[in-house]
């Protein structure tokens, strides 16, 4: 019993020191990185990312590439479909979720460098209407009849946000849609026309430059609280830089202004 007890408190020692040393390294490179770049592995960074956020991360991956010298790799897909490629192994270093949920079925699985994840972003839905001759309000939206695009909640964390404010506002049993696998995917059926309006990012019409949409008001559906957490921890340290750097508030005001809280 004491031998047991001995060995669960030398791994929690190493476990800490390890934890310090990086914390240590991390703030050394933030502060001074062309001096202090060498001490970390340069090897290039893949992150999983869920797809509202594609943009934004390739923007952040570029910021922090001229700055720190570390390559990054994004890949994005709908959070499911990303969660579904980790369990199988993918060689990803950093998650990205559109959710919490699948972070933590991760960090339940043992499939995760970290047993907690972080809060990166806060997506919104917009209703978006590009033909029509005023700007929408909420009224257009609960009195629109036709094909509506929506993310397919079995894969979409923006799609169950989508459903939840369909039921909200008693449409969800009669409303006829078109169910994207990914939240830009139900953005480009309303750009190519092929549907009249969607149910789509704030992010993606910000940054598209898109007009007439409406806010879709947070209490018709839960938050879309964006959650990231570290999978390899072979790479924790450029790994930890990364997210350091996400969440600095430089970059938080950037993702501000690009459509998430």
């Amino acid at each position: 019993m004491l031998k047991r007890l001995n060995k669960r408190f030398l791994c929690f020692v190493m476990l800490l020191v390890s934890s310090l040393m990086t914390a240590n390294v991390i703030a050394a490179v933030i502060e001074k990185p062309a001096k202090n770049i060498t001490t970390l592995n340069l090897e290039p960074l893949n992150i999983a990312v869920a797809s509202n956020f594609k943009v934004a991360a390739l923007d952040i991956a570029r910021q922090f590439t001229e700055q720190f010298a570390i390559e990054v790799n994004i890949s994005s897909a709908s959070t499911a479909t990303l969660y579904q490629q980790i369990l199988r192994g993918a060689p990803f270093d950093l998650f990205l979720s559109a959710d919490q949920k699948h972070v933590q079925l991760l960090i339940d699985a043992n499939k995760t460098a970290q047993q907690l994840g972080f809060i990166y972003a806060q997506g919104r839905l917009v209703f978006w209407q590009p033909a029509l001759n005023h700007q929408p309000t909420l009224d257009d939206f609960i009195t629109f009849q036709d094909r509506l695009a929506i993310a397919n909640p079995r894969f979409a964390p923006y799609g169950i946000a989508a459903q939840q404010a369909l039921t909200f506002t008693e449409k969800w049993q009669m409303q006829p849609y078109v169910k994207g696998n990914n939240i830009n995917q139900a953005f480009q059926f309303v750009a190519s026309k092929s549907v009249a309006a969607g149910l789509v990012s704030y992010a993606a019409v910000i940054q598209k430059q898109q007009t007439h949409y409406v806010l879709i008001p947070l209490q018709w559906h839960q938050p879309i609280t964006q959650y990231g957490v570290i999978i390899n921890a072979q790479k924790n340290q450029q790994a930890e830089l990364f997210k350091h750097f996400l969440l600095s508030s430089t970059i938080q005001k950037q993702i501000a202004q690009q459509g998430y809280n």
